[in-house]
């Protein structure tokens, strides 16, 4: 078979052979075995059960079947002949390969190797577990059979273990001890030598032990050497480092690793014991804690629980389950990311020392108690690390260690490491080095720190502190920022301490720091608590283990029978050993006193016993020992008597009484021991028991106090004279030093009590006094004493005499008195003097004297710092001192936090501070900084990854936190001070406020980057905000606040060059009072800005934030006055006179001034900035690019904001601008989209323009002053482009409001009327307030706004191009109607003509427009507009025009001369010119050019009677069909960009007409039609709609009549027939209009035409017109078909003249009643079949708003025809418009249904469908009927075509229009049979209808109604029916059609369908919106 081989595996380099990978497999479940029971074996003895099953299964698995796993011996004993079988068996099982570090070469050997090792060591440590837990004896226990069993086991494990790795000399130490206790001397001896005599050759020189595990073996071979006596084996040169050195005893102790075994070689010879004692019961003593606070507890519990007893106690200690206890070596590769350590942590060696082999002694245990702890490192250690060669074994296994031969290359080994492997070392290469990547993760935050402590040591030298130690305290911090160990370079004790505390973090002692401060209480007993001790290493003493000893002492007492009295009394007397030494813990202290005082008794019998039996040597070590025991207990016992008589104690008179005696007997005691010795001066205990009885003889009653005043002396003196040091007893609060500076405090304090008295009485409420004793004391630099003039002179030596008092510093002139109280302070502790200050302040804070109070706080700070730096704290020992730092820093935090509140609340907090208190407290504040800095540096490496980070909820990150908020507050703080001293120093800093910004983003961007802002409340954001917004000279101050703002509120201002940072601060709520305070930043950062850029940048949401923050402006009387004024003034009409003051700034408003939260903001335009927010956001879009109507929510909001500026600042103009520029918006939106508003809602669209012209006014006024002198007026729009912008909108709204289609409404207030007084007389009249502004004073007013305009916009085409428009204007005004001023003034033809070429003029200055943009074509032409004009009016000669024209831009030939002389040449030029003009507009948006061209062409004013005027309409027809007519008459007419908005409706009802016009001349019926039914769908597109309607209807109409000839019937041709005959005659002209011959009668024509136009009329204007027609067209056909009807009927009926009585039907002949009834049967079956067409005569258009008043007529029109009720005698004519309206429709179904087969079958229903039933159009019926072979195919494609061109096709299916409406009809073919059905509701008849009656689809009028002279028909479904006949409609077959409309049907959008009116399809006209537009002409029907 052929091999394949995947083609995207890469093969394996140097691969010679496949590899057995099974053993590989193996190996892995075996490590998977080890590591189980590996970790089982780490969790301790209860898990031990499971761990002997893991290491079972371990040993169970296939890799210790190999050959390889047998050792060398178990080779041996398996060959067979006796030869040695080693070598080849180990060849076949361990090939020498290369370095396999993955694979069986080198995992195999090692998992051999580390089970053994292990499953050892687990033995071992279970026998240890079992020695440990055991009530019994230990020797009985270890000598078990099964325990000796399992040491067997652990030996033969080590032994296995060895014979992989003979180097491990940890292994043969432990070999060795198993065999001391299995008694095998000889393996124990032969172990220790394998163990030293590892690598070195000792014949070479003598070399030192390479590792602490071969000095530990070759000391214990030494050890066993000396005791065999073996004197030859130790001059072996290897055991020369052993035997001439010594092993130091820190380290001896460790040399045994396994003391709870027995060792019996240690001696020659071992005496078996053979222990027959009968164990006798004893009382359990059980603790819960092993520790000695527990011991003691438990021993007092006993006592209360069981009594003095004497029967014997047995300690009981708890279960420790201990991970130290497991010793377990783990090699490095199987875990490597734990790395180990060859010898076991101190604390292992200390439980390993207190469990001996031999039951310890009591010395034994006094020795534990009282030896030093062992030090972190040795020097052994040092130097074995130091040394790159030592040979320390280590749990990384070598290669060659399990025999695998080294690879120094991949390729030279046989087996090549796999690709993970390799993988893992590349990648371990391409690692960063990690230095550097922690160090470029430092450098921001080393780079922040050293810019603010550098910044701060400046402005710190600037203002002169020269304090060296400060100085250096941050050069300290400055080289810690460059150095990669960053706290190496701190040398300070206290920020050390800081740093000790944190990197070794205790829960007791962060507890001082997070927990809450007691306040001081300020009274005598506090002052004399914290008088008690003065040294500040009262504390020094290590801290004391609690548990140190503790086994060795149960141990011990165990071991013999003691009762609780013993057991009391050895427990007393083994801690007091450390009674000096070591600090108790407070529990154990509290323990210890407990049980001196329950067993008082026995424990003095005790010692008095064992006084007695001790020998009498005065220097005897026993004698000491009880001396020292006495001693302490007096000490003890005189503490416990002290807190007894405190003032504050509750203790009774009896307990006070029995202290008392307790404190003798044991003084006595003390005495008697001590006079036993040989007393040296300076003996400690001799110090302390003559300091003990001088402090008894102090505390007891009724001593004098001289005599206590001459003991303290005495001793002062003795201890003067002595050559003893210190001594210090860190347990005894009553006596905690022993010295002679402490005597002189004693004795202070005894002669300085009388002033503390005076000063903590209960009742000293004056704090005056107060004030006046501390201030000299603490204070003394600052007070001074005023000296009488006379003593002054007297010290001058009367050379200089003066009156006035002189002053002396009080330390110049201070009593003996207060020189004491100066020494006693300064020997006291810092609580005391903290106390005092804290008394002072609290004084000062009383009588409200701020400042000194708050120096008082400062002061304190000040003694905290200079306390940390004494030399009392710095020669203190570690753990005491530590103790007192988180104390003194607890007090300093306490301190930090009153001073900053003070200085950030208090104005006056800094009054008194002069530059020496102030340089002093800014050092200090420094070196706090500096000091808590490191809190900040330990974060870094946490953050970072250096170290692990502590969890967010442990008490570690809540010190840590702590410290965080004490740095923020120590920064703010420092802040306070440098700004008070920045601006008292002027002249060294000329900017203090970039100093302290600078300063201030320097602390920012420190604490940010660690994210620190939030500590402490964010206390510096706030302090930082707030300054920034005081300061007014800051450079980029908006860098400094916008991260501050981002901070506390997640506010961003988008400004600055500085980006915003993430600093972890959770934003909270923006305030209505911080909201108001940002408002002047805020706002003058929006005035830098662009609005459009404002409302693209951050700060537009920001500006957002602050106003909801803010809030609504709350209503007062001043600013409802002033809103009422201005509505007011609003609705006014405009007076003429205001227009013109307003140019001189003369219009003003009555305002009030307003005083509320929000007058601040809105005087700095904040309410103006929010209007012109949102009105930016309506005019954001183009109102030239918008498609659809823009929401006018922006524009009302904008106007309700800046009607609120106004209401405050009622003299902005910039306000009044932009709120009129909100009317006009609105006003645009409100004519721009459709011409509804200016059909109907006239009166709103003039409230707007009144609106913006009064707005507008207000502004111009106001404008005025600011434009004098724009540094007046604080105005938001600086500059002078608003203002030019406002001159062109009002000239703009005023132009516009005078033009259609608002043609003047604004100007105009006739209805505005008000009484005024007759001059003479007490009459009064009625007239118009003021007279109104014509048109011409409008465009003489904007023409001068324009111009105002130009001066500051010169390059704006569109100022010049208004103020030739409006000069045009007034040039067009008739004289006759100005005034003689006017007249005189009125602008001439050259002034226009110049002001249209000075507009060409600035167009052709502007650039060239961009490639596919048009030019601006606007202003050329209009000049060729205006100059045909006036040479059409004559005031223009033809050659000049000529010559005008052709010297612009745009002439056909410019600069060319030709010539023009007649008006024909004329008109081809302009022709010409439009043409030219045309073809510069690629995109076809200048409509008017094409609509001036057609009226040259042909004037719409010409007689169309006219020959010439046909084809005058026909050429402008053709023009027009070009580029804005389509062939199916739809009118694309494109709004340009100079339009303004309105005007776009206005040119559409003007072309329509012309159209209408041009359509009528030219007799084109189809395309008017065509423009009707396009009209008919947008009558909200067309300006005046019902007017224009109206105008093409009639026009349509007449020429229906002159088409078809139908002629005005003057006389009634149906007044001689009846009712009867008449619907006779009705039904045969029906059956007429059917046949063929009636297909060419124009008459029947020209009624389906105007019954379609009344369909589509739908009542939007008066019918009579279109009735007329339809009565002319009826008649007309009847008089056409009268004589064939006459014919057939005479030969039935006879005939009488229509008077004659036999003319009426005689209901008793018979042949006459049937020919009745047959007429009467005939006509109701053709009702029945034929629907009538009013059934659907309203139009799909939607129905405007109809005019009440009746509009009978057109202007040069004539009424319709009076008619009367009915027509001759008797015939109504309602039912002639029905009976044509039959005939039309039996006309349109014939030309609609195909003819119908044998069976009824339709061809449309062979089809397999339902068939549409659609009614033929207008065209369709011109066209005739259809025969009756067509199909529905030809149909169709009509119906596509017609589709396509977007005709409008009417129909009766479906026409229901509801309950109430007309007959509804639909026909439809049937499914099944094929045959038609006629569905009709009601009766065919009709009845009278109010003339004013609406139904639900428009107006009826009927003809005969209330006396109105014209009628309207329509056919009501069911009138003569009572209304619940009506509901029929709804029933049965009336939907029938609906589901199968066609999509024309859609397109004719028929309203009167259940389903709605359908969407009509969209039109090309386009509607756009903005600027001024080209003027329409003035002659065009205006």
């Amino acid at each position: 078979m052929a091999a394949f081989s995947a083609i995207n595996v890469e093969p394996e380099e140097n691969i010679d052979e496949e590899v057995d990978t099974t053993k590989d497999l193996q190996v892995d479940d075996a490590l998977k075995l080890f590591q189980n029971a590996l970790k089982l074996h780490a969790q301790g003895p209860q898990s031990f059960d499971q761990a002997a099953d893991a290491y079972d299964a371990l040993f169970e698995s296939e890799i210790f079947k190999y050959p390889e796993s047998k050792t060398d011996y178990e080779r041996f004993e398996a060959g067979q002949d006796g030869t040695l079988a080693t070598e080849p068996v180990f060849a076949q099982g361990l090939p020498p390969v290369g370095a396999d570090v993955d694979g069986i070469g080198s995992s195999l050997p090692q998992a051999l190797y580390l089970s053994h090792k292990n499953h050892g060591q687990f033995v071992i440590d279970r026998i240890k577990h079992k020695v440990r837990k055991s009530t019994k004896k230990r020797e009985p226990l270890l000598k078990d059979a099964g325990v000796q069993k399992d040491a067997q086991r652990a030996l033969d494990d080590f032994c296995v273990a060895l014979d992989r790795d003979p180097s491990d000399a940890e292994l043969w130490r432990k070999t060795a001890r198993v065999a001391a206790f299995l008694k095998s001397a000889r393996i124990n001896r032969y172990s220790l030598e394998a163990a030293i005599e590892l690598e070195d050759d000792p014949a070479v020189e003598e070399v030192d032990p390479p590792s602490l595990a071969e000095g530990f073996a070759g000391e214990q071979l030494k050890q066993q050497l000396q005791v065999l006596g073996d004197d030859m084996a130790l001059t072996h040169p290897i055991m020369n480092p052993f035997v001439h050195r010594e092993m130091p005893p820190y380290l001896a102790r460790f040399m045994d690793p396994m003391p709870f075994l027995p060792d019996p070689t240690k001696r020659l010879a071992v005496k078996e014991l053979r222990d027959t004692e009968i164990e006798t019961a004893r009382s359990v003593l059980p603790i819960s804690i092993p520790s000695w606070s527990e011991l003691g507890a438990a021993i007092v519990r006993f006592v209360t629980k069981e009594g003095l007893a004497g029967q014997g106690v047995l300690i009981q200690l708890p279960d420790t389950d201990e991970q130290e206890d497991v010793q377990m070596e783990v090699d490095m590769q199987l875990q490597p990311e734990e790395p180990s350590s060859q010898s076991g942590t101190p604390d292992e060696v200390v439980e390993a020392e207190e469990a001996v082999a031999e039951p310890p002694s009591e010395e034994a245990t006094v020795e534990g108690l009282t030896s030093a702890p062992a030090p972190e490192s040795s020097p052994t250690d040092e130097q074995a690390s130091k040394d790159p060669n030592n040979s320390i074994s280590t749990r990384k296994r070598s290669q060659s260690a399990a025999g695998i031969p080294d690879a120094l290359e991949d390729d030279a080994a046989d087996v090549k490491r796999s690709k993970r492997t390799r993988r893992r070392d590349t990648a371990v290469e391409e690692v960063m080095d990690s230095a550097t990547f922690l160090a470029s993760q430092l450098q921001p935050l080393q780079a922040a720190d050293q810019n603010l402590f550098q910044t701060t040591k400046n402005l710190l030298e600037n203002l002169g502190v020269t304090d060296q130690v400060t100085l250096g305290r941050i050069a300290e911090v400055l080289d810690s920022c460059a150095a990669d160990d960053r706290t190496g370079k701190i040398q300070n004790q206290a920020t050390v301490d800081l740093s000790h505390s944190i990197t070794h973090f205790d829960e007791d002692t962060g507890a001082v720091l997070l927990s809450k401060r007691e306040l001081p209480q300020l009274s005598l007993s506090a002052f004399l608590e914290h008088a008690k001790t003065g040294s500040q290493r009262a504390q020094e003493a290590s801290a004391f283990d609690d548990s140190r000893g503790l086994k060795s002492f149960v141990e011990n007492v165990n071991q013999g029978w003691n009762t609780i009295h013993d057991i009391a009394y050895k427990y007393v007397k083994a801690l007091v050993k450390t009674y000096t030494e070591y600090k108790w813990p407070d529990q154990l202290r509290t323990a210890v006193i407990d049980v001196t005082g329950r067993l008082e008794g026995s424990i003095y019998d005790s010692f008095a016993y064992e006084l007695e039996l001790s020998p009498k040597d005065v220097q005897g070590e026993t004698i000491s020992e009880l001396a020292g025991l006495a001693q302490t207990l007096f000490e003890l016992h005189l503490d416990v008597y002290d807190h007894i008589t405190d003032p504050n104690s509750t203790a009774d008179q009896e307990a006070k009484l029995e202290a008392k005696c307790r404190v003798d007997r044991w003084a006595d005691m003390a005495g008697e021991v001590i006079r036993l010795r040989t007393l040296e001066p300076d003996d400690p205990i001799a110090l302390r028991f003559l300091w003990a009885s001088v402090a008894s003889t102090t505390m007891a009653k009724g001593t004098p106090r001289d005599h206590v005043l001459n003991c303290w002396h005495s001793l002062r003196d003795f201890l003067l004279g002595s050559a003893a040091t210190e001594v210090n007893l860190v347990n005894n609060t009553t006596m905690p030093e022993i010295s002679t500076a402490a005597a002189e405090r004693e004795i202070s304090k005894l002669t300085t009590m009388d002033f503390f008295l005076g000063l903590f009485q209960e009742d000293n409420g004056n704090p005056v006094a107060v004030v006046e004793s501390l201030e000299p004391v603490l204070n003394p630099e600052g007070v001074y004493i005023t000296i009488p003039a006379t003593l002054k002179q007297a010290d001058a030596g009367g050379d200089a005499p003066s009156d006035k008092p002189g002053k002396l510093p009080i330390a110049e002139c201070a009593s003996q008195e207060l020189t004491d109280l100066w020494k006693f302070l300064k020997g006291s502790n810092t609580e005391l003097r903290l106390l005092l200050w804290s008394r002072l302040g609290e004084a000062y804070g009383k009588i409200q004297y701020t400042t000194k109070q708050f120096s008082c706080f400062l002061r304190s700070i000040e003694t905290v710092i200079s306390d940390l730096e004494s030399d009392d704290y710095l020669h203190s020992t570690d753990e005491p001192r530590r103790n007192q730092f988180m104390s003194l820093l607890k007090a300093l935090d306490d301190l930090i936090i009153q001073s900053l509140h003070l200085a950030l609340n208090d104005n006056s907090s800094f009054d008194i501070m002069d530059d020496d208190h102030l340089r002093s407290s800014m050092s200090a504040l420094a070196k706090v900084s500096c000091m808590l800095h490191v809190a900040a540096m330990f974060e870094d490496e946490t953050r970072i990854g250096m170290k692990p980070a502590p969890a967010s909820t442990s008490d570690l990150r809540s010190f840590l936190n702590k410290l965080q908020e004490m740095q923020v507050r120590t920064w703010s703080l420092q802040y306070t001070m440098l700004k008070v001293g920045l601006n008292q120093h002027p002249e060294l800093f000329p900017k203090p406020e970039n100093d302290l910004a600078d300063y201030l983003a320097a602390v920012h961007q420190v604490l940010g980057l660690r994210k620190c802002c939030k500590s402490s409340n964010k206390i510096f954001l706030k302090m930082m905000r707030v300054e920034l917004l005081k300061q007014k000279n800051i450079d980029n101050w908006e860098d400094y606040l916008g991260q501050v703002l981002y901070d506390l509120h997640g506010l961003k201002l988008g400004v600055g060059i500085w980006e915003v940072q993430d600093h972890g601060c959770e934003p909270e709520n923006l305030e209505k009072r911080q909201a108001l305070q940002l408002v002047g930043k805020v706002t003058m950062l929006a005035n830098r800005m662009s609005m459009k850029d404002l409302l693209k940048s951050d700060l537009k949401t920001t500006i957002e934030r602050m106003q909801q923050a803010i809030g609504s402006a709350k209503s007062s009387p001043q600013m409802a006055h002033n809103l009422r004024n201005y509505s007011e003034y609003l609705k006014a009409p405009i007076h003429p006179l205001h227009l013109y003051q307003a140019l001189t700034g003369s219009v003003d408003l009555d305002a009030v001034t307003i005083n509320t939260p929000e007058s601040a903001p809105a005087k700095q335009g904040w309410f103006f900035l929010l209007g012109m927010i949102a009105l930016t956001k309506f005019k954001g879009v183009d109102l030239n690019r918008r498609q659809t109507p823009g929401a006018t929510d922006d524009l009302r909001i904008g106007a309700t904001f800046l009607r609120l500026q106004l209401q405050y600042t009622p003299d902005r103009w910039d306000a009044w601008f932009r709120l009129a520029e909100c009317f006009d918006y609105e006003l645009d939106e409100s004519v721009l989209w459709t011409a509804d508003k200016m059909n109907k809602e006239r009166a709103e669209l003039v409230k707007f323009q009144r609106n913006a012209i009064h707005s507008y006014i207000m502004a111009l006024s106001h404008s005025y002053a600011w434009a004098s002198d724009p540094a007046v007026l604080t105005s938001l729009e600086d500059d002078e482009e608003a203002l030019y912008d406002m001159f062109h909108e009002f000239g703009m709204r005023m132009y516009s409001s005078s033009r259609s289609p608002f043609a003047m409404e604004p100007f105009q207030h006739a209805e505005q009327n008000r009484f005024f007084i007759e001059a003479e007389g007490a009459g009064t009249y009625k007239r118009i307030v003021h007279n109104e502004m014509t048109d011409y004073q409008v465009w003489k007013f904007a023409a001068h706004l324009f111009r105002k305009a130009m001066v500051g916009k010169p390059k704006d085409w569109k100022n010049p191009y208004m103020v030739a428009k409006c000069l045009w204007k007034m040039y067009q005004k008739p004289p006759e109607e100005l005034d003689e001023k006017n007249r005189l003034r009125r602008p001439t033809v050259q002034a226009v003509i110049d002001a249209l070429e000075k507009t060409i003029e600035v167009v052709s200055s502007l650039p060239k427009p961009r490639h596919g943009q048009d030019p601006i074509l606007e202003p050329h032409y209009k000049i060729v507009s205006v100059v045909h004009k006036l040479v059409m009016r004559g005031d223009m000669e033809i050659q000049a025009a000529a010559n005008v024209l052709q010297h612009q831009p745009y002439a056909p030939d410019r600069g060319q001369e030709i010539s023009v002389v007649n008006a024909e040449d004329w008109e081809a030029y302009v022709v010409r010119c439009l043409k030219y003009l045309r073809d510069k507009d690629k995109s076809n948006w200048q409509h008017r050019i094409i609509m001036r061209h057609a009226r040259i062409l042909f004037d719409e004013d010409t007689d169309p009677s006219d020959n010439e005027s046909s084809a005058a309409a026909k050429a402008a027809f053709n023009v027009l069909r070009e580029s804005m007519f389509t062939k199916t008459m739809v009118m694309n007419v494109w709004k340009c960009d100079a339009e303004r908005p309105g005007r776009h409706h206005v040119y559409t009802e003007q072309y329509i007409r012309y159209m209408v016009r041009v359509l009528d001349v030219m007799k084109d019926r189809v395309s008017l039609e065509a423009v009707l039914r396009r009209i008919r769908k947008k009558g909200a597109d067309f300006y005046h709609f019902n007017e224009l309607w109206q105008f093409g209807v009639l026009a349509y109409v007449k020429l229906l009549r002159r088409t078809f000839e139908v002629p005005l019937t003057e006389e009634d041709a149906f007044k001689t027939l009846s009712q009867e005959e008449f619907d006779t005659v009705g039904e045969k002209i029906t059956a007429w209009s059917t046949t063929p011959a009636a297909e060419d009668n124009a008459a029947l024509t020209a009624m389906k035409e105007a019954v379609e136009i009344k369909k589509l009329n739908s009542n939007l204007m008066k019918a009579g017109p279109i009735d007329d027609l339809i009565t002319d067209c009826y008649s007309a056909i009847y008089l056409h078909v009268k004589p064939d009807l006459l014919d057939s009927d005479q030969q039935k009926l006879p005939h009488h003249p229509p008077g004659d009585p036999e003319s009426k039907p005689d209901s008793s002949n018979p042949k006459s009643t049937s020919l009745l009834l047959h007429a009467l049967i005939t006509r109701d079956k053709d009702k029945d079949m034929t629907p009538s067409a009013l059934s659907s005569l309203r139009a799909n258009s939607e129905q405007p708003d109809r005019d009440k008043s009746e509009r009978h007529s057109l202007a040069g029109d004539a009424p319709p025809r009076a008619a009367s009720g009915r027509a001759g005698g008797g015939i109504r004519r309602p039912n002639i418009l029905r009976k044509a309206e039959q005939a039309v429709q039996a006309v349109l179904r014939a030309a609609e249904m195909p003819p119908r087969s044998v069976g009824g079958a339709t061809n449309g229903a062979a089809g397999g469908g339902k068939t549409r039933s659609r009614m033929g159009s207008v065209s369709n019926a011109r066209a005739g009927g259809r025969a009756a072979g067509e199909g529905s195919g030809d149909e169709s494609g009509e119906d596509e075509e017609e589709a396509e061109e977007g005709d409008v096709e009417m129909k009766d299916v479906g026409d229901d229009t509801g309950g109430g409406g007309g007959r509804r009809v639909v026909v439809e073919r049937s499914v099944d049979a094929g045959t038609v059905k006629g569905a009709a509701g009601g009766d065919s008849s009709y009845e009278e209808s109010d003339p004013e009656g609406e139904g639900e689809s428009g107006d009826r009028h009927d003809h005969e109604g209330e006396g109105e002279g014209e009628m309207e028909v329509e056919q009501e479904a069911g009138q003569e029916e009572e209304e619940g006949g009506v509901g029929e409609e709804h029933g049965g077959d009336d939907e029938i059609g609906d589901d199968d409309e066609t999509e024309e049907e859609h397109e004719e959008g028929d309203e009167g369908r259940e389903e709605g009116a359908a969407p009509a399809l969209p039109e090309p006209v386009m509607e756009d919106a903005d600027a001024t537009e080209e003027e329409d002409e003035e002659d065009e029907g205006e």
